[in-house]
């Protein structure tokens, strides 16, 4: 795909000088979440204003700037960043908390799961096709470490890869180190068939490197469609250099039903890590408290 010329706008990390919320008080709100930790508004001027949690070290606008300056993927553009202490808001001991705001340009599309059911086989096929592009530039992002996207420890927010949500592990610069933190609940299992089985897994682990630059979140919901085409990929706070083979292995559906369809038909088109996925349900199997669970595990490792 050839390069597009992007007229990139630099984010100012520092707040507007009047609060977004004041200064737009008929600001509608368009999404609400985690008690409340997690807001957008439409300011009514063809921009949002977020607000959510922060991790620390992960500004979304650093994600932007790589993602415009090398790949055609599209994606809003963020004119504010930044972040403040907010004290007795859930923090441990009802201590401050660090919040993330943001505002941003607002896209004029339809998320993908409202508009795939309308489409025929050609405008399905387009949708596919193009996604698959911008996975593919996504993919030439790398790096010798596993690691956030600012070079601390990996963000898995929905517990993926280490079994946790809301984790954070690393940096990884070999799959023996990422091994022992895949790996590091059962570690200490006392029994040997447990310990054996991590044995036999790790003979089988695949390798992870280069990083790859991956999303870690891609429903429907954050692919926005206007026209036909895809106009926008949104919410890369997630973002962060994963094992080569982790995009493959958390898009790929768990099903053929109808809802999975473009999901299905995206798989076919990427770069396929069969073993990464096998190696991965057998960890995951062997992490469950369902002995049935660790049951089918320990027969794929015989």
């Amino acid at each position: 795909m050839p390069r597009v010329e992007v007229n990139q706008v630099p984010t100012q990390k520092v707040p507007p000088r009047v609060h977004p919320l004041t200064r737009y008080p008929e600001a509608r709100r368009i999404y609400c979440r985690d008690n409340n930790t997690r807001q957008i508004y439409d300011l009514g001027n063809g921009q949002l204003y977020k607000f959510r949690p922060h991790k620390r070290g992960v500004y979304e606008s650093d994600i932007h700037a790589l993602i415009q300056g090398t790949t055609d993927i599209p994606i809003p553009t963020i004119y504010h960043e930044w972040v403040t202490v907010e004290g007795g808001h859930g923090g441990a001991g009802g201590g401050s908390v660090l919040v993330h705001h943001m505002v941003m340009e607002k896209i004029e599309g339809d998320p993908l799961y409202k508009v795939w059911v309308h489409l025929n086989r050609a405008g399905k096929e387009r949708l596919v096709l193009q996604f698959v592009d911008y996975l593919d530039e996504l993919r030439r992002i790398t790096s010798p470490i596993i690691r956030s996207f600012e070079g601390g420890p990996l963000h898995d927010e929905h517990g993926v890869l280490f079994g946790r949500r809301n984790t954070a592990q690393g940096p990884f610069s070999d799959n023996q180190s990422l091994w022992l933190a895949l790996a590091a609940d059962l570690q200490h299992s006392p029994s040997r068939t447990i310990q054996q089985a991590l044995i036999d897994l790790r003979a089988i682990m695949p390798h992870g490197f280069p990083a790859t630059l991956t999303h870690a979140d891609l429903h429907q919901g954050n692919i926005l469609v206007r026209n036909g085409n895809i106009v926008s990929i949104i919410d890369w706070e997630g973002a962060g250099f994963f094992p080569s083979w982790m995009e493959y292995v958390q898009y790929h559906p768990t099903s053929n039903a109808p809802e999975f369809e473009f999901e299905n038909l995206v798989v076919r088109g990427m770069k396929a890590y069969p073993i990464a996925r096998r190696f991965m349900a057998i960890l995951d199997a062997l992490r469950s408290s369902d002995p049935a669970s660790v049951e089918w595990a320990l027969r794929q490792l015989r």
